[in-house]
Order: C-alpha cells, then sequence, then structure tokens
C-alpha cells in the first residue's frame, strides 16, 4: 500500500496556515502593545499612585489637625518623612535614593532647582474634589515624575524616578506575556479543532459533489445536479458541471445514434452482398483461384455482419432499450449444447461441466445465448491445444455465480477490467511466434451489457498459473 504524500493534505495545509497566520498575529499584537500601549499605562500607573498618594497625606492632613498645629509650629520634616515611608511601602523595590518627598515651604536648594520650569498638569484620580498635578523633570541625572499635593497653605512635592513606573509597566508586560505563552498549547489545540470542523464542512461538500458525480448517468435525461443541495458558494461550480453534463450526454447521444443508425444502415447492404458472393461461389469453379478469393470476401462480410449485429446490440444496451423476455433457464442445458459446439470445432481442448442440473437463472435465453457464445468463443481463441475450458457453477439461493476458465497462451500481464472496453483487444502473448486469432473486440464489451441489463455483474479474474476466469452474478427465479 503506498504511503500517502500528507503534504498534499488539504487539512495540513489549512491548520499550518491558520497557525502561521495568528501567531504572525500575536507578533504583531505584541510589538503594537509594547509601542502603543505604552503612555496609556503609565497614565494609569500615575493615577493609581496619585490616588494613593492623596490618601496618604489626607491620612497625614487628620493627624495635624487632631493636633491642632500648623506646619510652622513644628519642622514639615517629620511629615515629610512619614509620607515618604509609605511612598517607599508602594513601591517596595525603590531604592530611598529614588523617592523624595518635600513641602513646598521648606524645599532645599537642589529642589528649587528640580521644581525650575516645569509645565504641571492635572491628573485626575478617584477624588472629585481635590486634583493633582504631575510634572516631569530630570535632574541628578535620573527622569523625575513628579507629583504635587495641597497641603493647608502649602504643597506637597512627591517625586518618583520614572524607573520606577517603567519597572511596573515591563512587569505587566511580562506577566501578559507568560499569560498569553501560557496559553499557546490551548491556542495550538483550539486551532486543530477549528481546522477539522472548517475542512469537515468543506470537505462534506466536496464529498456531496463526488456522490451526486457518480450518481450521474450519461443516458440519463434528467440527471443533473441540484444547486439547492450545495452551499452558495458552490452554486457556479455545480452550474457550470450541469452545463458539461448536457454537452457531454448530447455528444454521447449523437455518437451512440450514430453507430446504431450505420449498423442498422449497413445491415441492407451486407446482406446482399452477402447473397450475391454466395451465388457467385456456388458459380465459381472448384478449388479455383477465384473460388478461393470469393470464400475470403465471404468470410469478410460474414464479419462485417458480425460486428454490425453487435453494434446494434451495444447501441440498444446504451439506450437501456433492451426488450428483455426473461424466462426461467436450465443452465446445463444452454450449457450442453455450446459445449458439443466447441468439442466438434476444437477437438483439441478439454471442456469441463460443473453444473448441477437443479441451477436455474432468469433471463432472456436469445441474451444469454449471445453472452455464453461470445464467453466460448474468447476461450476458445485464446486457449492452447490440449488446453482446458471450465464452465461452472454455483446456486446461492436468489443468486447463482457461474463461471467460464479456460488456460491461455497470453501473458497476463497487463490484463485487466480494459478487455470490457469496446474495441480493446488484449494481445500480449507469451510466445511471439504464435499467429494470434482475428477478432472486433466487441465480444466481452457486448457481454457486460447483457450482464447489466440483467442486473448482474461480471469480473475478471487471473491465476493461478496461466488461468483467465470471467465470473457472472445472476439473478435466480424467486
Amino acid at each position: 500500500m503506498p504511503i500517502p504524500d500528507i503534504r498534499r493534505s488539504f487539512r495540513l495545509k489549512f491548520f499550518l496556515i491558520t497557525t502561521l497566520l495568528i501567531v504572525l498575529f500575536a507578533i504583531i499584537t505584541r510589538i503594537n502593545v509594547r509601542t502603543s500601549s505604552s503612555q496609556p499605562i503609565h497614565d494609569l500607573l500615575h493615577a493609581n499612585f496619585a490616588s494613593y498618594l492623596q490618601l496618604t497625606i489626607k491620612e497625614e492632613a487628620v493627624k495635624v489637625e487632631k493636633d491642632k498645629i500648623t506646619l510652622t509650629d513644628v519642622g514639615s520634616s517629620e511629615h515629610a518623612a512619614r509620607i515618604q515611608r509609605d511612598v517607599e511601602k508602594y513601591f517596595s523595590d525603590l531604592s530611598s535614593s529614588k523617592a523624595e518627598v518635600w513641602f513646598s515651604g521648606a524645599a532645599n536648594s537642589q529642589q528649587i532647582d528640580m521644581l525650575q520650569d516645569l509645565k504641571w498638569q492635572k491628573l485626575k484620580v478617584a477624588s472629585e474634589h481635590e486634583n493633582v498635578e504631575l510634572a516631569k523633570a530630570r535632574a541628578n541625572g535620573f527622569e523625575w515624575v513628579l507629583f504635587k499635593v495641597s497641603f493647608q497653605d502649602q504643597y506637597v512635592i512627591t517625586a518618583l524616578n520614572a524607573e520606577s513606573f517603567q519597572m511596573r509597566f515591563n512587569a505587566i508586560m511580562d506577566s501578559r506575556d507568560s499569560i498569553l505563552n501560557s496559553m499557546w498549547p490551548i491556542l495550538i489545540l483550539y486551532i486543530a479543532f477549528c481546522t477539522w470542523i472548517l475542512t469537515e464542512w468543506v470537505l462534506q461538500n466536496l464529498r456531496n459533489l463526488h456522490l451526486k458525480f457518480n450518481d450521474i448517468q450519461l443516458k440519463s435525461n434528467d440527471a443533473v445536479l441540484s444547486e439547492k443541495d450545495f452551499d452558495r458558494e458552490f452554486e457556479s461550480f455545480v452550474g457550470y458541471f450541469n452545463n458539461l453534463i448536457k454537452r457531454l450526454r448530447f455528444n454521447f447521444e449523437q455518437a451512440s445514434r450514430f453507430s446504431s443508425d450505420a449498423a442498422h444502415e449497413l445491415r441492407t447492404p451486407l446482406t446482399v452482398i452477402r447473397g450475391n458472393l454466395k451465388r457467385l461461389l456456388n458459380r465459381a469453379p472448384d478449388n479455383s483461384p477465384e473460388q478461393m478469393q470469393l470464400s475470403m470476401l465471404s468470410d469478410e462480410v460474414e464479419r462485417l455482419i458480425s460486428i454490425t449485429n453487435k453494434l446494434v446490440l451495444l447501441s440498444q444496451a446504451d439506450g437501456r432499450n433492451f426488450k428483455l423476455d426473461m424466462q426461467e433457464i436450465r443452465l446445463l442445458d444452454m450449457i450442453d449444447v455450446i459445449g458439443e459446439d466447441i468439442q466438434s470445432l476444437a477437438p483439441d481442448i478439454q471442456f469441463e461441466c460443473r453444473v448441477s442440473d437443479q441451477i436455474r437463472i432468469l433471463a432472456d435465453s436469445n441474451l444469454l445465448e449471445q453472452l455464453l457464445n461470445n464467453l466460448m468463443s474468447n476461450a476458445v481463441k485464446y486457449t492452447p491445444p490440449d488446453g482446458t475450458v471450465v464452465f461452472e457453477a454455483q446456486d446461492f439461493g436468489n443468486r447463482v455465480e457461474f463461471s467460464l476458465a479456460n488456460t491461455t497462451y497470453l501473458s497476463l500481464e497487463g490484463l485487466d477490467d480494459r478487455v470490457f472496453q469496446r474495441f480493446y483487444r488484449h494481445l500480449n502473448e507469451a510466445n511471439s511466434s504464435r499467429q494470434l486469432p482475428r477478432g472486433d473486440g466487441l465480444g466481452l464489451s457486448l457481454c457486460q451489457e447483457i450482464t447489466k441489463a440483467h442486473g448482474g455483474t461480471l469480473t475478471l479474474e487471473k491465476g493461478p498459473g496461466n488461468w483467465v476466469k470471467f465470473k457472472l452474478d445472476w439473478k435466480a427465479p424467486d
């Protein structure tokens, strides 16, 4: 059994293309999120910290009011230090050199320089009554993010190294990437499942087309595909196929009509020629050259008449015009007559009949006789002297199997069902010195059409050795 080429698999291609597209989408999305979402996420981080800072400062303001003190009563450094500790708790990985908190009234020179020429912008936080202002500055070799919140008659300034927010941003992105990476196995399984579902749907339409194609018979005038049986995307293809079938059916009918008309038209002149040749043969001197030539012409005319009769029968089969006169026939009676003919025409060939006298079949006697004569004639032609022809039959209740087997001098290599094609002849012989018999290549084709007309099957079997067998499956009487 040949190994299938998986590279030609439609499902595999669909799966790989879908996976590649999703991977590309994931890569593009990751890059886009990294680049385009930086500012919105930083704004969200600033807003969240601003809300926390505002709550911290409010708690400090509550303590000041409870103790009924003002910032002029005690130093503001203690309050700033407590706020800074809370800020450092918020950023647990923040070193002390990356956060500073001071009151605007107690700023040192370095802090005053940091506040120079800053552009403050209001930052919306959870509170609706108070606003936090934000600014960005560069000092001491660092980028700083500054938050300004009012406290009594001053402002609390909180400066954070911008790297702290970048670290939070990177942590969010890394968590997102980790979640996405953990979902890849599930995503691959999902792609495989979707691939199976979608391709099964597509292939189901193609299977329906295939089944419909097998049901199409050129001999039937109303056998076409219905566009309503398929999805809308297949309508144009179905329409094209129906048009193709109509053209093929027209050509088939033309060819069938031509062979039928030609065969009928040839019958009359061939019959006239045969009659005149017989009269001329009777008048010619015995063993004269004229008699020999007329005899050869007569043989050729008989051959043409045989071909014409077979073509007429085949044209009837093409048009399903066989008029069957079904009768119950005892198979042994017909075989005995044919076997006697074989023994008289080819006495060197051994004929064996293995048929019970109880076996009967349902058939048109004329057509069955034509079929058996063709099979017997074919067997005798290709059986060597001292060869054997065997006819046997078995009864299986409502079906009968009978076969004709013979030894042959032909080579069995290349011998196949093509022998049932019209005008095909298998002429590969094992001994090239042997002269092959003449034939028209229509006998076995006619046998198959007669078998089909009776609802049976005709098959070819080879071996063992140099044996060839034609097996028929036939209907038995009820």
